[in-house]
């Protein structure tokens, strides 16, 4: 556990070493085959309610109507707002759907293990992280097809595997903080990012 104090640290103040006291004995068991997204089985069941059929027509109605020519800019704006609050219903149900479906699933956290049974932290790790890399996740999918190497898949693949092994290893970037020709891209920072 970290007991750096770094405020303290920062100001130059005495260092507090009892930070974390209260926490050594917390666990908190995390069920590392949690579904995080909806199973196909729970989309297909709430593409099929009403509500989420009525707001879907909404949506597409709405998007009719703003790409429409002929509607005025303030008519616009206030369509979108009525499209957004429907976007954020339906992502509402989904996220909704996805926690009954949570809820339902079975948690077994086994009490004593074998070493042969031992669950890999890397696998963990890697599912946690997956989505940071786009060309990463891509390559999670694609290697376990069986397909000819100079097939779109297998291209696909050699080109994530030349960018993963020519990026900075060190460190993943989401796309919108990826520097750019060795600087910060926020504009207020700037910062070099290659020290």
């Amino acid at each position: 556990m970290n007991t750096v104090d770094g405020a303290a640290t920062y100001l130059g103040m005495d260092i507090r070493h009892d930070l974390t006291e209260d926490f050594r004995s917390a666990t908190m068991r995390w069920n590392s085959d949690l579904p995080l997204e909806l199973p196909a089985r729970g989309r297909a069941e709430l593409e099929q309610q009403q509500e989420y059929v009525t707001l879907k027509r909404l949506i597409e109605s709405l998007s009719l109507q703003i790409n429409d020519e002929n509607t005025p800019e303030e008519a616009r704006q206030r369509l979108r707002d009525e499209r957004n609050l429907a976007y954020s219903k339906r992502r509402r149900l989904e996220k909704n759907k996805l926690r009954e479906c949570q809820q339902n699933q079975p948690i077994v956290y086994p009490t004593e293990r074998k070493a042969y049974e031992e669950n890999d932290w890397r696998r963990d790790h890697f599912l946690r992280v997956l989505h940071m890399m786009p060309e990463r996740k891509r390559l999670f999918h694609t290697l376990s097809l069986r397909v000819p190497l100079r097939s779109p898949q297998g291209i696909s693949a050699l080109r994530d595997l030349i960018t993963l092994r020519t990026s900075d290893c060190r460190v993943a970037y989401q796309d919108v903080l990826k520097p750019k020709h060795g600087r910060c891209p926020i504009p207020s920072c700037n910062t070099d990012m290659e020290r």
